[in-house]
């Protein structure tokens, strides 16, 4: 079993990381976006749209539009990104059988276990904020870049 972020979640942290190094209200396009982000030309806009209905984003139509963090990076949280786009970090089904656990009579063997781990895991999402994570980024950058050594990426 492999548990990571999807693809369209990834791409949309690495959006908003980017707004977030940006001076406060400064906008970008989606296609500006998707090149500083490495993310697809074509998701780009249904992923901004998404952090845009969640207020994670305020974007503008027209000359002089395009998207800005809604408020500040600090106040961002990596939770608040997932839930715009995945919705949910709940399971989709349960791990024994093909339904649901709340469609249970009973809950399945896993649900305690799962839903604490799921529980801590959004818990540390909702107290990192993008801040943060570039602050983190960075100290990690500079701890790998000692002398001679170029981080990967």
């Amino acid at each position: 079993m492999q548990l990571g972020l999807t693809k369209r979640t990834g791409d949309a942290i690495r959006i908003l990381m980017h707004l977030a190094t940006l001076p406060p209200g400064e906008r970008r396009t989606s296609t500006q976006l998707a090149v500083a982000a490495n993310v697809s030309a074509g998701n780009a806009p249904t992923l901004i749209a998404a952090l845009s209905r969640a207020g994670i984003l305020e974007c503008a139509r027209g000359p002089g539009g395009g998207c800005a963090l809604g408020r500040d990076p600090s106040e961002i949280t990596i939770a608040q990104a997932i839930t715009a786009i995945e919705g949910s970090l709940e399971p989709v089904r349960c791990a024994i059988d093909e339904r649901r656990c709340t469609d249970r009579d009973f809950p399945c063997g896993l649900h305690q276990t799962w839903s604490a781990t799921v529980r801590d895991l959004r818990s540390n999402l909702a107290k990192l904020s993008l801040t943060e994570a570039l602050e983190r980024d960075e100290h990690n950058r500079t701890q790998a870049t000692g002398p001679g050594r170029q981080p990967r990426r």
